[in-house]
């Protein structure tokens, strides 16, 4: 106990130089007489510490005592200070005391020299409150409640017990017990939306000693060779471990990998563009031949999620669209006023009750003047729909966006048009 409260004088008179024998008293809560017999063990053990009487006098060290170079070296006070910002910047150092005492001790100007900053880069104000939010949970043990995103796009409300926060592979992780599953899950920051504290605090448990997702008990795994362009070789070393990378005499970069089969291999292909090629499997080349026709199809079309064909202004056309009227116009198209669906062939129409065709209704909709499911809501509708696009590669887009969509428009249709 004595030793320690030596320390805790030696790093006051560091960062004060002069305190009285009343001030660090009330400071440790002992008593006058216990200082000046500490001040008397300090001088023994060769700290040059002194008491001065007077006004402005008061218990002081030399100022040409530097603790720092007998203890550590430059390198080693780097090190430490560094640890200690990355703590403050996880809430987990208290409001910096203990930094700011050994910048003191270390005869630092300041702690502005080092900067720990763990939110992404071009974050806004409600993602570093979600980082904070989620920080807090786990050092105060309070359950956490969200909103989660899956990659497939899967919207489910979580309440976890959070016990570590993870930065793997360029993005943050938490690593929580998951109440709703009952086993420990991770999740993306990124995809967690709607963050509430519960209450109560957590019960002790001991997290995975690793990071890793569980597997979905249909994952399969293919094997792939890619072929990318020496424009695309920044964003391949970011991604890939070099041993995966060989570099061709002119430039290209041959990669072999493994990758789940699923809809987001297909979307990181397809964001390489021109700058990937597939050497094999053949059945991805196919794959990504069939998601760029799609895309071919949309932008031949005209064809939006919106229903209308609109073509935005593009920089470098000039200095306003209306320099460019022809480009800048809207084209309705006709869509079952039921489920979407676009009637662009006379076949994809319904039917009335007299045999002719509907105007309105698709024919999976509607059916000799009825329709096929009647008592089917809105809500049901879209849900198919959501159901059709994860099922079938995303032909809508990222489920969160096609949501938001269909809930804007699909009240605008008729059948579901209120009034």
């Amino acid at each position: 106990m004595k030793n320690g409260r030596l320390f805790e004088i030696l790093y006051l008179l560091m960062e004060k130089r002069a305190l009285t024998a009343g001030e660090l008293a009330r400071q440790l809560e002992v008593s006058e007489r216990t200082i000046y017999r500490d001040v008397d063990a300090l001088s023994a053990a060769g700290i040059p510490v002194f008491a001065q009487k007077g006004q402005g006098g008061g218990i002081r060290l030399m100022d040409q005592f530097v603790l720092d170079k007998a203890l550590l070296s430059r390198a080693q006070q780097d090190e430490i200070l560094l640890a200690l910002q990355a703590v403050l910047a996880t809430g987990g150092a208290g409001e910096g005391e203990t930094l700011a005492r050994l910048t003191a001790l270390f005869r630092r100007k300041g702690g502005d020299w080092l900067e720990v900053d763990f939110t992404d880069w071009g974050s806004g104000a409600a993602e570093r409150e979600n980082f904070s939010l989620v920080k807090r949970a786990i050092l105060e043990r309070w359950p956490l409640s969200f909103t989660y995103y899956s990659s497939a796009g899967e919207r489910s409300r979580r309440t976890v017990e959070p016990a570590r926060l993870v930065f793997k592979g360029g993005c943050w992780y938490l690593s929580a017990f998951c109440r709703r599953r009952q086993d420990w899950r991770v999740f993306r920051l990124v995809r967690m939306e709607d963050l509430t504290l519960g209450e109560g605090s957590c019960p002790v448990r001991c997290p995975p000693e690793r990071l890793e997702a569980p597997m979905p008990e249909d994952y399969s795994g293919t094997e792939l060779r890619l072929r990318f362009a020496p424009s695309a070789a920044w964003r391949v070393r970011d991604f890939f471990n070099p041993r995966q990378i060989l570099r061709e005499p002119d430039g290209h970069l041959l990669v072999e990998c493994t990758f789940p089969e699923n809809t987001w291999l297909v979307s990181f292909l397809l964001s390489f563009g021109s700058g990937v090629e597939v050497l094999s499997p053949v059945c991805w080349r196919n794959i990504l031949i069939r998601e760029l026709k799609k895309s071919l199809e949309i932008y031949e079309t005209g064809h939006t999620l919106s229903g209308l064909r609109e073509y935005p202004y593009v920089s470098g056309w000039g200095e306003h669209p209306a320099q460019h009227k022809e480009v800048f116009t809207m084209e309705e198209r006709k869509f079952c006023q039921c489920c979407a669906m676009p009637l662009d062939k006379p076949e994809d129409a319904g039917t009335e009750a007299d045999g002719t065709s509907s105007g309105d209704y698709c024919r999976y909709c509607y059916q000799n003047g009825a329709f096929t499911a009647p008592d089917a809501t809105m809500e049901d509708i879209i849900a198919f729909n959501l159901k059709f696009n994860a099922e079938n590669g995303s032909p809508f887009g990222p489920q969160e966006e096609a949501e938001k969509m269909m809930r804007s428009w699909f009240p605008t249709l008729k059948r579901w048009r209120k009034g």
